[in-house]
């Protein structure tokens, strides 16, 4: 009978795992007002965490009445951002980039990246989806 109960709570279990996991990943909608048209900032890379579960630009950004803002931007995983070029070196701490993405529903400093854009012209990958 004791083997029987090991047996039950081990399966239900194993059932309950994917659903944990599921639960896990989220939709860009949930943080990001989606329906909004995107925004632009352009400013200094502070910090380029290029790891999972997304990248991370945390962006310096002078304001028109001289204020500095740190915005943070997330992207995608950096398996998907390998497939669209990107890489632990396409910012370094220091350059000018402008980010474009989609502004936090909370209207914090927070943005999903769709697309960035170096000081030369060069843009770095293309979002193909906020979730992707």
């Amino acid at each position: 009978m004791h083997t029987l109960k090991i047996l039950f709570r081990m399966a239900l279990l194993f059932c309950l795992l994917p659903a944990m996991q599921a639960n896990a990943h989220h939709s860009a909608a949930v943080f990001y007002n989606t329906d909004d048209e995107p925004i632009s900032i352009t400013g200094t890379v502070a910090k380029f965490n290029f790891r999972n579960p997304h990248a991370i630009v945390e962006l310096l950004v002078t304001t028109e009445s001289g204020e500095t803002q740190r915005w943070t931007c997330e992207t995608s995983a950096p398996s998907a951002l390998r497939r669209r070029g990107w890489s632990q070196e396409v910012m370094q701490e220091g350059d000018t980039m402008t980010l474009e993405g989609i502004r936090a529903r909370d209207g914090s400093l927070l943005m999903r990246i769709t697309r960035a854009v170096k000081a030369d012209g060069t843009i770095i990958g293309v979002s193909r989806s906020l979730d992707d």
